[in-house]
């Protein structure tokens, strides 16, 4: 980018896993060109199984699997989740920096669940934990792919049993099911204090409608 622009941020509300993975596409275009500056997306969808590109088919023997382009494993999406994807330029202080843009992710994470009373934490496996009365439990799942120094794909937070119960047929990234969990954060404010602490590292957000850029 030759300017620096204020971040987008779009609720997508519910929509079809596929629908939104060719819109990501679509949107890495955009970016690529400059059309349009940093964006994320927040989204739910319908139930379903997908895995990246270190799957290891053991894990997920027991359902049917969407293959994507993203890193990682198994995981599912569904209802009781907040989807996060990031259309972002890895390029940080003009390098290529994308273990830096994932940790930043991963801060903005822990600290808006901090907000909340959640005790986050990172852990040798990947995604971000929580302290419970069980011991350490996983909320949410990052994979991530880059293309042309354009992310996308992202970072999955439960927020409701509904959603847990959705892994209770998989090892989700080769982990026994039984590690994750969710947080009881309503829909709408978890994105509000999402967005706030993704500005902490990525500059102001402005939300939009899709149908602002979807046709450019």
């Amino acid at each position: 980018m030759h300017a620096k622009m204020i971040n987008y941020y779009i609720d997508l509300k519910r929509m079809d896993y596929e629908k939104c993975l060719r819109l990501q596409y679509h949107l890495v275009e955009l970016r690529k060109n400059d059309k349009i500056p940093n964006t994320a997306l927040f989204v739910e969808h319908n139930s379903i199984y997908t895995i990246g590109r270190k799957a290891d088919p053991k894990n997920y023997e027991n359902v049917n699997v969407y293959k994507t382009d993203r890193g990682g494993d198994v995981t599912y999406h569904g209802p009781g989740q907040i989807v996060n994807y990031f259309i972002f330029d890895v390029n940080i202080d003009g390098r290529r920096e994308i273990r830096r843009f994932l940790e930043n992710i991963e801060n903005a994470y822990i600290k808006m669940l901090g907000s909340f009373g959640y005790s986050a934490m990172l852990d040798e496996e990947p995604g971000i934990w929580i302290e419970t009365e069980k011991g350490k439990k996983k909320v949410a799942s990052i994979g991530l792919a880059v293309k042309d120094n354009i992310s996308y794909h992202g970072i999955a937070l439960n927020i409701g049993q509904e959603a847990v119960n959705g892994f209770n047929l998989i090892n989700p990234c080769g982990l026994d099911n039984s590690v994750m969990s969710y947080v009881d954060i309503p829909r709408d404010k978890a994105i509000e204090a999402i967005v706030s602490s993704l500005a902490d590292y990525f500059g102001e957000f402005q939300k939009i409608n899709i149908d602002d850029i979807k046709l450019l």
